[in-house]
């Protein structure tokens, strides 16, 4: 039994868990860009005085883990005498915890009289940061040129904001209006969780509270130990590739050791020369995230469930690259990477125990990136993305298919942008955003298909265009015998006859004539036209199990919905269907399956 009543316990906990969310919605409700208001790229902690971290992230959780790191940078430039009542501090840098330099974080101590009860800390994604192109920066040589990186400063000093800075910054970003709403958003975001702790303490007092903070970790700590102890004893480990610049591998094993866990990254390439490397807290927080959704996604998280978790990351590779590499794709790029390879060796430890219904095979990884700038319909300068976060088909699980359109297994409670939000902002037509048939790996059960989106510019003649892509020749792996889940890509069909073909009715790409182009990873900016179409597909789950065990019946109702082709079924699943496919022969379907095995 702990120093504070269950019953206290339970209603701080519960309390502070509810400021964490209230807080986020603070930035929602404030904050401008789409990134903000319909993606939710947000994060926020609470942190008692020791920069312990009590409540991580109830919006995106790999957030929880870049503001714990970028925490402890802001008290080491910071020492107590430093730090007063009002002030707020502001960090992006990659190498001291941001996913990467369009995380902004402004973090802020919580004062109860004269003494720190609590640090509060919000990060968000920018849409830019004045580099060399906007947004991210895919030609990027160094970080240097990938835009602003700030060490922890004051934003708010005893307060009152920093008009200076604060001017500073949004002269040197491309969308000053967005940034600024958005960072204001993130500093009345601080305010709103700092009153509401502090009226915790009114109601319990600060020994209370600090005895909670101390029994809240231990008790997450024990119950993860726990959830460990269940994974057989082993070494499993993986191999996969990251495609850009050129193919680099990566590799992850995983060690279970009685109640600790390390992944070991041992083997993975180095640093490359472009921006998919990972400083090494966007490595350890993109697995943290995956972590929690696999193993212990029923707990509460705090620093205590990481406690039990050890990193071996080699300095100078991929995934703990040095200055001045470029790393501002890290949170979709390596970071992504590092979450599917823990995904894979997680999983086949899984397998190994009684918790073997958790498994996942991979969800889909790699992506196709777009950012279309130039001048809008109003005559201001805009910068738009396609989408924010792409909707990846979900891995098959062992006991059940993938989630289809499921977002990204890296950037949980997410959501994708609205349409016609973008329609109405950017001058952006959506011809469909729909799922793509054949995407999902085939198994016993499926993988999740992915989305595909067919766009193009709508009143205005011409823009910019900055197109990457990662992955687009490296499959997403099945598991336990399920097969590939299908890759990204971009598609460009140039001065073609879309606005015709939309006088009658909205065409498909297929239908669409022009001159087709197939973007590679690496795009130089370029000017497109009203009278261009792009079509940008996502990646998608990887199967599980056996293709040739999965119910026909399942098979039949994926042709009725869309999800697999007629010819998928016969020649991925072996299924033959009748009376175009309304029902299944079960002989013919027998005799099949018996032909394919032999």
């Amino acid at each position: 039994m702990g120093s504070v009543d269950p019953v206290t316990l339970e209603v701080v906990q519960s309390r502070l868990s509810e400021i964490a969310h209230e807080a986020g919605l603070a930035l929602i409700r404030t904050g401008a860009s789409p990134v903000i208001v319909h993606t939710k790229d947000l994060g926020f902690n609470v942190a008692d005085a020791r920069g312990r971290s009590v409540v991580y992230s109830r919006w995106m959780p790999r957030h929880g883990t870049t503001l714990s790191y970028m925490l402890d940078s802001t008290r080491r430039r910071f020492p107590p005498e430093k730090v007063h009542p009002g002030d707020m501090f502001l960090t992006n840098n990659p190498f001291d915890g941001a996913l990467h330099n369009l995380d902004l974080a402004v973090l802020s101590p919580c004062y109860f009289g004269d003494e720190i009860i609590a640090w509060t800390g919000c990060a968000t994604h920018h849409m830019d940061m004045g580099g060399m192109s906007p947004g991210r920066a895919p030609m990027a040589t160094d970080c240097i040129a990938e835009g602003l990186i700030f060490p922890p400063m004051k934003i708010v000093e005893r307060g009152e904001l920093r008009e200076d800075f604060f001017e500073f910054l949004l002269t040197n970003v491309r969308v000053p209006e967005y940034t600024g709403l958005d960072l204001k958003g993130q500093i009345a975001a601080n305010n709103v969780a700092q009153g509401q702790i502090v009226r915790l303490a009114q109601r319990y007092g600060a020994d209370t509270l600090r005895a909670c903070y101390d029994e809240m970790i231990d008790i997450s700590e024990a119950k993860t130990r726990e959830r460990i102890r269940k994974l057989r004893p082993g070494h499993y480990e993986t191999t996969d590739y990251l495609q850009y610049d050129r193919t680099h591998t990566v590799k992850c094993a995983l060690i279970v050791d009685g109640d600790t866990l390390t992944f070991d990254f041992t083997g993975t390439d180095p640093q490359a020369s472009f921006f998919v490397n990972s400083a090494l807290p966007c490595t350890v927080a993109n697995v943290h995230n995956l972590f929690i959704c696999l193993l212990i996604p029923d707990l509460v998280i705090n620093e205590g469930c990481f406690r039990p978790l050890k990193f071996v990351v080699p300095p100078g590779t991929i995934f703990a690259c040095q200055p001045p590499a470029p790393a501002g794709a890290a949170s979709v790029t390596s970071g992504h990477t590092a979450a599917i390879l823990a995904l894979r060796v997680l999983s086949l430890a899984l397998l190994e125990s009684e918790e073997w219904w958790r498994a996942n095979a991979s969800w889909g990884i790699g992506r196709a990136d777009t950012t279309i700038y130039g001048q809008g319909r109003n005559g201001q300068r805009f910068v738009a993305r396609t989408v924010d976060v792409g909707a990846h088909g979900g891995g098959a699980r062992a006991n059940k298919d993938g989630v289809d359109a499921g977002g990204v297994v890296h950037s949980t409670n997410q959501s994708t942008t609205n349409i016609e939000f973008l329609e109405r902002r950017y001058p952006l037509l959506f011809l469909h955003n729909r799922l793509r048939t054949d995407s999902g790996g085939a198994g016993k059960y499926r993988g999740g298909v992915a989305a595909e989106m067919l766009f193009k510019l709508h009143g205005v003649d011409q823009a910019s265009a900055l197109v990457w892509c990662m992955n687009k020749d490296v499959p997403n792996l099945g598991l336990a015998g399920g097969g590939p889940g299908g890759v990204p890509g971009m598609r460009l069909k140039r001065d073609s006859n879309v606005k015709e073909r939309l006088k009658v009715r909205v065409p498909d790409y297929e239908e669409i004539q022009g001159e087709e182009t197939v973007l590679g990873s690496q795009n130089p900016p370029f000017v497109c036209t009203d009278r261009d179409v792009f079509l940008d597909r996502k990646p998608a789950g990887g199967g599980f199990g056996d293709p040739l065990e999965r119910d026909p019946e399942a098979v039949l109702r994926d042709v009725q919905e869309g999800y697999v082709s007629v010819e998928a079924a016969l020649q991925l699943y072996g299924v033959v269907l009748l009376d175009g496919a309304r029902a299944v022969d079960p002989e013919a379907t027998v005799r099949e399956r018996e032909g394919m095995r032999t």
